[in-house]
Parts: structure tokens; C-alpha cells; sequence
């Protein structure tokens, strides 16, 4: 077999187009981007969540704070349910 012909040598580089190394760079980019503004969204909505909370619980009377307290521990331990699942394949609710 000889590697430097058809059709071993379309995967050398010094056969490939400029153009084509540049479509694939700019893509390559463009999915980096596009990763990156995905990621700045999802911190937002962490930070807005946050947010919502703190407003709420403003809002919560002397006598509810043992039972929002509770409703939110309770909500934290389902999270942390929801990921340990996650970590060991299951992927039910």
C-alpha cells in the first residue's frame, strides 16, 4: 500500500485548501461562541434565581420562616437526589 496516494493522502495536510482549514477554524470559532454566550445565559438566570429568592424571603412573616426554611431545605436535598442519580446513570424524576 502506498500512503501518499488516493485516497490516503486527502487527510495530509499539505493537500488540504487554505480555504477549507479557514471554514473549518471560523466553525470551530462560531461553536465556541456560541458556548460561551450559552454559558453567560445560564449564569443570569443563576444569578436571577438567586435574586427572586432573596426577594421572597424578604417578603416571609416571623411565623412562616420554619416552614419556608424546611420547603427549602427539603428542595435542596431533591437537587442534590436529582445529581446523584445523574452521576450513577439514572436519569428518572
Amino acid at each position: 500500500m502506498v500512503y501518499n496516494q488516493y485516497p490516503y493522502n486527502i487527510y495530509n495536510p499539505d493537500y488540504l485548501k487554505n480555504v477549507s482549514l479557514q471554514m473549518l477554524q471560523a466553525r470551530m470559532q462560531l461553536e465556541a461562541q456560541n458556548k460561551h454566550f450559552e454559558q453567560q445565559m445560564k449564569i443570569k438566570d443563576m444569578v436571577k434565581a438567586i435574586s427572586d429568592y432573596c426577594e421572597a424571603a424578604r417578603e416571609i412573616e416571623p411565623q412562616y420562616w420554619q416552614e419556608a426554611t424546611a420547603a427549602c431545605v427539603a428542595e435542596i436535598g431533591r437537587q442534590i437526589s436529582i445529581d446523584l442519580q445523574r452521576e450513577r446513570g439514572y436519569t428518572q424524576r
